[in-house]
């Protein structure tokens, strides 16, 4: 039998890229025996939940039989404007009936990973319940707390400047809103792929502006797509959804 400190060596770990701003923050908060609030944001592209976002499940659920509460966060607000991360092109916009139907199919799946019946360990947010109400200037004041120069250090962004492609002001807003998003969740540590760091690090930048103790962030490795080459993602359809019969993902595999 593993002991304790076995346990969380193996959480701190397994499939785990690495935690800002170091390990060493994340066992002292541990240690203080808090419930933590995990925040765990999935924007909603399609209605399928694939091998890649298992990765971040099972690590959420680790933390959930320790105790800890996953919130479990459902962009239904940013999918319609879509994260740039990774993507060279501008996103296609969704509508709200595509959102909502996709959205039900996500808790669906997550219900195969996450323990979803118990309140203590387990919150559904959407992030519509704050910016579909939030004023113009309450929005121009959270612009007002980022500087172009930060955001335009996204390496995406750089990548589409050096190819001379557009980057839209709406693409360059997003992390503004995911950064925001920790602020009003009060989180104390978020659970993304490392492709995902610049916008939570930003999450963090907020949280010190609000007067908030700044989120820990664990970066998970990135699964990689069906060809081996660029990561497993919705919008590529290059992947192994985790509601597929065993026969699809063995003969995906």
């Amino acid at each position: 039998m593993a002991t304790s400190e076995e346990r969380l060596q193996h959480v701190l770990t397994h499939n785990v890229r690495e935690i800002k701003p170091h390990p060493g923050n994340l066992r002292e908060l541990l240690a203080k025996k808090k419930r933590l609030r995990i925040k765990f944001g999935v924007d909603v592209t399609n209605p399928h939940l694939h091998l890649g976002h298992a990765v971040n499940l099972w690590k959420l659920r680790e933390f959930q039989e320790a105790g800890h509460t996953v919130i479990f966060l459902i962009g239904d607000f940013t999918s319609r404007i879509g994260d740039p991360t990774g993507r060279s092109t501008v996103r296609t916009e969704r509508s709200i009936k595509e959102i909502e139907r996709d959205a039900k199919e996500y808790l669906a799946q997550a219900e195969r990973i996450l323990i979803t019946d118990d309140k203590k360990v387990f919150e559904v947010r959407r992030n519509s319940e704050w910016y579909g109400s939030m004023k113009l200037d309450e929005f121009f004041k959270l612009c007002g707390k980022v500087t172009h120069q930060r955001l335009i250090e996204r390496e995406m962004f750089q990548k589409r400047i050096n190819d001379l492609q557009p980057i839209y002001m709406h693409e360059m807003l997003y992390p503004v809103l995911q950064g925001y998003d920790s602020v009003t969740l009060e989180s104390d540590l978020t659970v993304v792929g490392e492709d995902q760091l610049f916008n939570e690090l930003l999450g963090r930048h907020y949280q010190e502006a609000f007067g908030q103790s700044p989120q820990l962030v664990m970066t998970t490795v990135i699964t990689p797509g069906l060809n081996g080459g660029e990561k497993m993602s919705k919008s590529l359809g290059n992947f192994v959804g985790i509601s597929e019969t065993a026969d699809e993902q063995f003969g995906k595999l």
